[in-house]
């Protein structure tokens, strides 16, 4: 004679049986992590990628705004020469696409930081300088940063338009920015000549 409930035996019998065979559990925790892992490789890259550029925008900025400090006279023609320069210092990274330098001199004109001239080069990128834009324009200069009586300031802005590898949205698209300030070493630099 039948048993009551041993249909109700055997499939708790095989549902032990199910749950406790372990075949195939590697295979689906490596599907289930091997997309998060893939995601944090491609994020590490894209981040790696942005550190990168922001420490060579920053030596841009530096280089060009200290070469230009120590010269005594600065002509269009050397000023031109230097912005070659740059896309050598950002390499691998394509600055004469997506980037572009803006040297400000600037000294105290009718009692303000005023612009004596600017020079923009280094890339194609449309840029337009955060200091103040044409000669005589008065200057923004930062907090705590100050132009008195006779000196001359000299500051190289960075522009620079980052696009992740990847686009995974982990790192943004945006449009980096540098700058350094320097004050002449040898001459004024409140012209800029010609040839």
């Amino acid at each position: 004679m039948p048993r009551p409930f041993s249909w109700l035996r055997r499939l708790v019998g095989s549902l032990r049986d199910i749950t406790g065979d372990r075949r195939g559990a590697a295979m689906l925790e490596f599907a289930v992590a091997c997309p998060v892992f893939v995601v944090l490789l491609v994020g590490g890259v894209d981040l790696s990628r942005l550190i990168i550029l922001n420490q060579k925008l920053d030596r841009v900025a530096s280089g060009m705004g200290d070469l230009v400090a120590q010269a005594d006279e600065m002509t269009q023609t050397q000023m031109t020469q230097l912005f070659q320069a740059t896309s050598h210092v950002a390499s691998p990274f394509d600055f004469a696409r997506d980037g572009s330098v803006i040297i400000t001199s600037m000294s105290v004109i009718a009692g303000a930081p005023r612009i004596n001239w600017q020079s923009q080069g280094g890339g194609s990128l449309t840029s337009t300088s955060r200091l103040g834009t044409g000669a005589n324009a008065v200057v923004t200069l930062p907090a705590g940063l100050t132009v008195t009586g006779t000196e001359t300031l000299v500051a190289a802005e960075v522009f620079f338009d980052f696009e992740p590898m990847f686009g995974l949205g982990l790192v943004p698209a945006a449009q980096l920015y540098h700058r350094s300030f320097f004050r002449p070493r040898v001459g004024s630099l409140k012209t800029l000549a010609g040839g």
